[in-house]
């Protein structure tokens, strides 16, 4: 394939003087260890300069760690924008930070980027000249009549490490930051058995819960075998569930899942405590905002960190490397996964360079 910008190996750069600023701040937030997969892409894009002139649109959900992207790109030569903010949920304190390191509002209508690094699909209107990148799973559909390549994080190895283990880990924190300690010997009930509920069960069992699942398709061979399932659309087994449970989180990644599911008179009267841990909406306009946690956004979005650096960074990584991918001249304009080559690199990186936790990665990604 014929790469458009040539990478420019052998040209030493020092690292702009933004992500310098960016990287000397955030070392004194997270040790390297911590987020050595950015560090390791910031001081090499520094030295070959791949975005040099490009303008990059990237609407990440904005907190503390996600300035570890930023630096990155910046240190790539990226001219770097982000979405005005209105529904995406962020940190106001970092967002107030942007301009202090060169990091610009893109305008309303503004349709001049070359890379667009997008998120659950905000920014299909508009129009890159090189191609996107999507981080979630959930953005996928806006892509279905795409007139750019699509470069899909999700659709990769990595991005098990931050719903996984990262979402899981996060779910429970938040939890316990609003008071929900006691979790032995309570019953949760877990919507949804793929990458965010596979990590809810790991760290529910960790807590010495007991454990359903409820899943459109049986799930029952894949699960532990102290974990029950029922199944989604056996309405009452599933209402059954819901008001026998401690507390209900939905993880299918689909806008409505439970939507016509459920007793809602019922489940609104019941003490269960409800969570959803997705961009969307799973529980459906019959549950109100104030019966869910969080109001039905994602439940880990109270915390100043939603997911730990260590279990996020990598996947950041990841959808930076995908815009040095959109610089080859004869991609297809469909949806595609990252490429293995790329992903390995970085799991490479993470698991040598990295604390305890991304050490034992391969236990997870060597998963089905």
């Amino acid at each position: 394939m014929l790469a458009i910008y040539p990478r420019r190996d052998k040209i030493k750069h020092r690292m702009n003087a933004n992500a310098q600023r960016l990287k000397e701040y955030l070392l004194t937030c997270y040790p390297p260890e911590e987020w050595p997969t950015l560090l390791h892409q910031a001081e090499e894009w520094a030295a070959t300069r791949p975005l040099e002139g490009l303008r990059v649109l990237d609407a990440t959900p904005i907190y503390r760690n996600t300035l570890g992207k930023f630096m990155a790109l910046l240190a790539g030569g990226a001219e770097l924008f982000v979405p005005a903010r209105t529904n995406m949920p962020a940190d106001a304190t970092v967002l107030n930070m942007l301009a202090d390191f060169g990091i610009r509002t893109a305008e309303k209508g503004q349709d001049d980027f070359d890379i667009i690094l997008d998120c659950a699909g905000q920014c299909t209107r508009r129009t890159p000249s090189l191609g996107y990148a999507e981080l979630t799973r959930s953005g996928v559909p806006a892509y279905e009549r795409t007139r750019r390549p699509v470069i899909v994080a999700d659709a990769g190895r990595i991005k098990r490490v931050e719903t996984t283990l990262g979402t899981g880990e996060s779910f429970f924190r938040a939890l316990e930051q609003l008071g929900h300690t006691d979790h032995e010997g309570r019953r949760l009930l877990v919507v949804g058995y793929g990458k965010v509920g596979r990590g809810l069960v790991h760290y529910a069992r960790k807590r010495g819960m007991l454990i359903t699942v409820a899943d459109v398709e049986s799930k029952e061979s894949e699960l532990p075998l102290d974990t029950t399932f029922v199944n989604v659309n056996d309405t009452a087994e599933l209402n059954e569930a819901v008001l026998s449970s401690w507390c209900v989180v939905t993880a299918t990644g689909r806008i409505n899942a439970l939507h016509n599911r459920l007793n809602a008179p019922a489940v609104i009267a019941s003490p269960v405590l409800l969570a959803n841990m997705g961009i969307d909406d799973e529980f459906g306009t019959k549950i109100p905002p104030h019966r869910v946690l969080n109001a039905k956004k994602p439940l880990n979005f109270i915390l100043e960190e939603p997911t730990r650096m260590c279990f996020i960074e990598t996947t950041l990584a990841l959808h930076n490397a995908c815009a040095l991918e959109l610089l080859t001249a004869d991609l297809p304009h469909i949806c595609m996964p990252p490429p293995p080559d790329v992903e390995e690199r970085l799991l490479h990186i993470a698991t040598t360079k990295g604390s305890g936790e991304l050490r034992h990665l391969h236990l997870l990604l060597g998963e089905g």
